[in-house]
């Protein structure tokens, strides 16, 4: 027999796959964009793991930015199109950007872009925005290496002023639409992390190179997930942070094919704000 899950009540986890890191001896590299044919195929390759990925909402410890590297937030946005970019550009950013220091005692937050991820037959709704996908592949945003590389890029002069100072990047992610079923949002637990499973891979652009961790597979590693989001719930999650030991750093995460065999599963849209969230000391 088949058991439905009943939606008023979450299974404490899912069983599911999760696409790690195959490890190499040599530094792979990938592409942030679509290549053409004629370059070469990234080196970065990825298999699938079968994981159990808990249910935030029911675990005996909800998730925090310390020492979970995540933590689930209420905020209820003002913005009405989130494929408007002027909209979430004059509004969300300084929405996000109070949220975030609200969530992390920051002195200040500079966001400084944003990323919409949905599924292909929603993309075909808007020619507004260039829409991404989900990304299924184990990762952190950035590295020690590009978290600064990008602190320069934001501050300027200023950043190695601010370099004396603890500062983190954090990203903060939504649904656009719920409930989210999905390509949901699972995030290992920073603390179940080890940095020898944190791969630097090269990320290749047209005009620049990127660096970004995935993540290689442990049977140690905790994952976790909210069930079915609303667009009134967010992930806050640390990419980086430049606090000394003690603090949660990298909080690897990735999209995921969630087997809840639910009675109808709209396709995902979803929004992701990248700031830095600086301290006075």
């Amino acid at each position: 027999m088949t058991n439905v899950v009943d939606a008023e009540e979450p299974a404490d986890a899912v069983h599911a796959q999760i696409e790690f890191l195959r490890p190499t001896e040599d530094r792979a590299y990938s592409y942030g964009y679509e290549p053409a044919a004629h370059e070469p195929r990234p080196t970065a390759v990825f298999e699938p793991h079968p994981v159990a990925i808990h249910n935030a909402r029911t675990m005996p410890m909800r998730p925090s930015l310390d020492p979970h590297g995540a933590s689930l937030i209420q905020h209820r946005s003002s913005v009405r199109d989130f494929y408007d970019e002027a909209q979430v550009v004059d509004v969300y950013y300084a929405e996000a950007a109070a949220l975030i220091k609200l969530a992390t005692g920051a002195d200040r937050v500079l966001v400084f872009d944003h990323n919409i991820r949905c599924r292909d037959s929603i993309a075909a709704r808007s020619n507004r925005y260039a829409l991404g996908r989900p990304v299924l592949h184990a990762h952190t945003d950035f590295t020690e290496v590009s978290a600064l590389r990008r602190l320069h890029d934001v501050l300027a002069s200023e950043a190695t002023t601010r370099l004396h100072h603890r500062f983190l990047q954090v990203n903060l992610w939504r649904p656009i639409s719920g409930p989210l079923r999905d390509a949901p949002l699972a995030i290992c637990d920073a603390s179940s992390i080890t940095h020898r499973q944190l791969a630097p891979v090269d990320l290749l652009y047209p005009e620049r190179r990127g660096e970004i961790y995935y993540l290689t597979f442990d049977s140690a590693q905790r994952w976790f997930y909210a069930p079915e989001m609303q667009p009134d719930e967010a992930w806050l999650l640390k990419n980086y942070d430049s606090a000394a030991a003690g603090k949660a750093c990298f909080a690897a995460h990735c999209a995921f094919n969630d087997p809840t065999p639910w009675p109808h599963v709209p396709p995902r849209q979803s929004i992701e704000i990248r700031a830095f969230a600086l301290f006075a000391a």
